[in-house]
């Protein structure tokens, strides 16, 4: 239980009395607190408060199915949007939601621990937009325009202007109902939509095209590696692919980012050379959240794309993740970049939802 983080579904068995182990029940739901006395969790009946001595057994789950269907097609927009987060959570983050207000400045507040749920706060030195921006995941208690104040006041303490990521429901521009109240607001108060971000999920085992290990991915000429730290070498290709009059940020918030705590991999696309030396073609981080992949930043040298290396990495980690019975992946991509669209879409995904980010000027 001591890694056990908010927002993963979980079954919990647990003794009704503690030290009762004749005695007990199951339940089901999302993680929404974790401190030293215990848990609580949101199940379909309501909040359940669980004592850390009447904790049995802790087993995560999948997130809940939204019809039948392939894992990977069913789940809900919100819970993509969950896992995708959860994958890539700077230091500086906090949870809106009313509850937690009326506790804030309290004496009970050093006690309890915030609740893992309403609007996800985050904020970061870097120039990510997902690590700086606001993501409406339940409802946060205080009303759409309330709850925007107070958005924008807590970015305006930490010397930022306010963003927003705002999702559809599926491929489409219809927001899904956790965020459809926000699009009057950010358009009355001046706040410039960004580009569409397709989410994009698949099946690993179908992104893997046969290959039973990361190695076997490789295609002719390159050698694959997985590790658990980037190189110097992965962060100067980073920096270089950056986009066009993008702020570079800070390098130690960025590298703390794709150094989560949480754990994470990189799969590294080399070329072998005559002289026996080697030379990274492509890479991608690759990290396990709710029992889904997820992937993200993907690159691949200029020079040497649409040869089959950025097609490596990403059946290489499609590979690693089968190998530990991860069924199904996703992966964020810009509406623009067509080249990895196209990829993807060759490898089996297809485009579940959409998001947008609404920044304030």
């Amino acid at each position: 239980m001591d890694d056990l983080q908010p927002g993963r579904r979980v079954v919990v068995r647990y003794s009704l009395e503690p030290g009762d182990t004749h005695s007990t029940s199951d339940a089901l739901g999302v993680v929404t607190a974790v401190d030293e006395a215990g848990l609580e969790i949101d199940t379909k009946r309501g909040p359940l408060r669980i004592a850390r001595d009447q904790v049995l057994l802790v087993h995560e789950v999948p997130p809940a199915p939204t019809k039948a269907g392939r894992t990977h097609e069913i789940v809900s927009a919100v819970d993509l949007r969950r896992i995708s987060a959860a994958a890539w959570l700077p230091e500086d983050v906090s949870w809106l939601h009313v509850e937690n207000l009326r506790n804030e400045g309290t004496e009970a507040a050093a006690e309890v621990s915030l609740l893992q749920k309403g609007w996800l706060l985050r904020h970061s030195d870097s120039a990510t937009r997902r690590a700086n921006s606001c993501l409406p995941v339940t409802d946060s208690g205080l009303g759409w325009e309330q709850g925007l104040d107070a958005v924008e006041e807590w970015y305006r303490t930490r010397g930022r202007h306010s963003r927003v990521q705002i999702y559809s429901a599926d491929d489409s521009s219809t927001l899904a109902p956790e965020c459809e109240g926000l699009a009057p607001l950010l358009s009355a108060r001046g706040y410039t939509p960004s580009e569409a971000t397709l989410l994009l999920t698949g099946a690993t085992t179908e992104a893997a095209g046969g290959a039973s290990s990361p190695a076997e991915a490789a295609a002719p000429g390159l050698i694959i590696d997985v590790s658990d730290a980037p190189t110097s070498e992965h962060f100067a290709a980073w920096t270089s692919q950056r986009s066009p009059g993008e702020e570079p940020g800070s390098a130690e918030a960025f590298r703390t980012l794709i150094e989560a705590d949480q754990p994470c991999e990189f799969v590294t696309a080399y070329a072998e050379h005559p002289d026996g030396t080697k030379s990274m073609v492509a890479a991608c981080r690759v990290a396990e959240r709710s029992k889904w992949g997820v992937i993200t930043n993907l690159i691949t040298r200029p020079d040497l794309r649409r040869r089959g290396a950025g097609r490596s990495v990403t059946a290489a980690a499609a590979a690693l993740l089968a190998q530990r019975g991860v069924r199904s992946y996703l992966v964020d991509i810009e509406s623009s970049n067509e080249a990895s669209l196209g990829l993807f879409d060759s490898l089996g995904a297809t485009v579940r939802h959409r998001s947008w980010y609404a920044e304030a000027r």
